[in-house]
């Protein structure tokens, strides 16, 4: 007998997936060789605008108004150099924006009232995230810096400013859980990191036992991180190699001895650009770069006319095989982690995502396109109609 085909639940991303609409969008070329921090300048904030560079300027569009035109917040000015990252504050800071630039610029913003609230100066921002009135920034050298938003003076955010270092790389990705009470990191050498907001300086034990010790550690860049919002005690982490490959990890942060009922490490053979959980089903997505190719084997051939050497050695030149997730979006379902479906969004790398508020939409961001790509991904939960009282008492 074959298996029979798994069935999904209406809201589930194998029925809702598909395109939306499109935004222009750019980002804005390195300055210098030593600018090498990738840039994907977008974020969706609590207040369900989309705010996104276009080379030097940035722009917000609320995405609750289909008709609405996206509108300019901000230039930037040429001595901080070209924009790097863009991060919308959390629930608590609804309207609160963090732009960073290449020059060594960290501004925040007010959405609602257009303007800049706080500025200051720091070298080589390449990660930024929004905690409980915490803005924690990673740089270059690996060290992680968290301002206390709620003191917009600079000079005063600056002396309170909790400052840590333990990443020996380029942290490219940063995450508070939900609660604020723990925060993950991950770096260009694969390591992962998590912290206990109520003992920032330093890391939780966790992870694979490494020489006595537990470790989180990927081969390549940690280029995507995510904590579970319904099984708080996951974080699921994904990185991208040199050679166009991934690996999507499951840690437990709070079991020392996990279960090993599911999966904990799925490898792929394309980069993996960003990670979001459904807030509403099981369902965890990730977003894939182009992926590695293969050559693909020559086919010999024989010769057509007799005016050709029969000596002579003839092939057809075949298109390398390239990934089945090339610049794509794959769902799971988690903690199984069993495939849900496969749909390519670009014909170009997918840089990273944002998910919406709500769950239900997420923006794709293709630098090589020019676009961001609006998707509806996960519908509405609909929970089942409780039987009226007539058919509660029927008589059957």
């Amino acid at each position: 007998m074959t298996p029979a085909e798994p069935t999904y639940a209406p809201h589930s991303a194998y029925h809702v997936l598909r395109s939306v609409n499109t935004i222009d969008y750019s980002v804005a070329s390195a300055g210098d060789a030593a600018d090498s921090a990738p840039a994907s300048p977008v974020s969706w904030s609590q207040s369900n605008a989309v705010v996104f560079g276009r080379g030097n300027r940035v722009h917000y569009k609320n995405m609750a108004d289909t008709e609405d035109v996206a509108q300019q917040l901000c230039k930037i000015t040429g001595s901080l150099g070209s924009l790097r990252l863009v991060q919308c504050g959390g629930k608590d800071q609804p309207n609160v924006v963090a732009l960073a630039t290449s020059g060594g610029g960290v501004q925040l913003w007010d959405l609602v009232a257009k303007k800049m609230v706080c500025s200051w100066k720091m070298k080589n921002v390449t990660s930024m995230c929004f905690g409980e009135n915490m803005l924690t920034i990673g740089d270059e050298k690996g060290t992680l810096r968290h301002y206390d938003t709620r003191v917009l003076d600079p000079t005063k955010m600056k002396e309170q400013l909790k400052k840590v270092t333990r990443h020996q790389g380029r942290i490219l990705k940063a995450a508070w859980k939900e609660d604020g009470k723990h925060l993950a990191t991950g770096d260009q050498n694969g390591l992962v990191l998590v912290w206990d907001a109520r003992r920032p300086r330093v890391p939780l034990e966790v992870g694979e036992m490494v020489q006595r010790r537990r470790k989180m550690q990927h081969v390549g860049a940690v280029t995507a991180l995510a904590w579970c919002p319904w099984q708080t005690k996951y974080l699921v982490t994904g990185d991208s190699t040199a050679e166009g490959t991934g690996t999507i990890r499951v840690w437990d942060v709070v079991d020392d001895s996990p279960s090993t009922e599911w999966p904990t490490k799925v490898e792929l053979d394309a980069q993996v650009t960003s990670l979001h959980f459904s807030p509403h089903i099981r369902e965890l997505l990730s977003t894939h770069g182009p992926g590695k190719t293969a050559p693909a084997p020559v086919t010999p051939t024989t010769p057509s006319t007799p005016l050709d050497d029969p000596f002579a050695s003839a092939s057809i030149v075949v298109d390398p095989f390239t990934s089945r997730i090339s610049n794509s979006v794959v769902v799971h379902q988690f903690p199984t982690m069993r495939h849900v479906t496969t749909v390519p969004v670009a014909k170009s790398n997918v840089a990273g995502s944002v998910l919406s508020p709500n769950g239900h939409r997420i923006v794709f961001a293709v630098p090589e396109e020019s676009q961001l790509k609006v998707w509806e991904v996960w519908g509405k939960f609909k929970a089942p109609k409780p039987p009226s009282l007539y058919e509660t008492c029927a008589i059957r």
